[in-house]
């Protein structure tokens, strides 16, 4: 009898959590600038927390109902790695392959946010200029600022994941020799 081979859970919750971030990346393409770069944008981020939720349930289910903390952390930091490369690749190639045009319009719009932000929090327009001087010729967009963007997810998904395998997984305590009780 052969034997069936499983996917891998990292593989198919990590996949399933990157398509949904990329229909809402694509979403947010179709509906301009201002909705690509606003904050509705975030929502995509409940595709890996809920598909790493899932799929460290999968895991625990698939060893039997006992799952260890680090054997729960797996499977959720995996789908959260996995997903958010995937969505950072698309959006980069978005930008600079599927429509240069679009990712020419964004500088100038992440330019005017982050200004827009500086004056809401009362920072001093000397600061506000040296920003503006400082992002002047820069891409937001490029491959090595997306890059240091993912790395930055990777920090906030994996404090995510410890939490989900902390919620998940259980401490599993092995059994040592059994001491006499004293008797009295």
């Amino acid at each position: 009898m052969a034997a069936t081979k499983k996917l891998p859970v990292i593989l198919v919750f990590g996949d399933l959590a990157a398509i949904g971030m990329i229909f809402v990346t694509v979403i947010a393409w179709k509906s301009g600038v201002d909705a690509f770069l606003g904050n509705e944008g975030y929502l995509m981020y409940l595709f890996p927390i809920v598909l790493a939720v899932v799929a460290a349930l999968v895991k625990k289910r698939q060893e039997g109902g006992i799952l260890s903390f680090r054997g729960a952390l797996k499977p959720a930091f995996g789908v959260m790695v996995l997903s958010m490369a995937l969505q950072v690749l698309f959006a980069w190639a978005l930008v600079k392959w599927i429509d240069p045009a679009f990712g020419r319009k964004l500088p100038p719009a992440v330019l005017e946010k982050a200004i827009a932000t500086y004056r809401r929090f009362g920072a001093p327009e000397d600061d506000i200029q040296r920003m503006i001087a400082d992002s002047k010729g820069s891409d937001p967009f490029s491959f090595g600022a997306m890059l240091t963007g993912l790395a930055r997810n990777y920090i906030v998904g994996f404090i995510a994941a410890v939490a989900i395998a902390a919620v998940v997984g259980q401490r599993i305590i092995k059994p040592g020799p059994v001491k006499p009780s004293p008797k009295g």
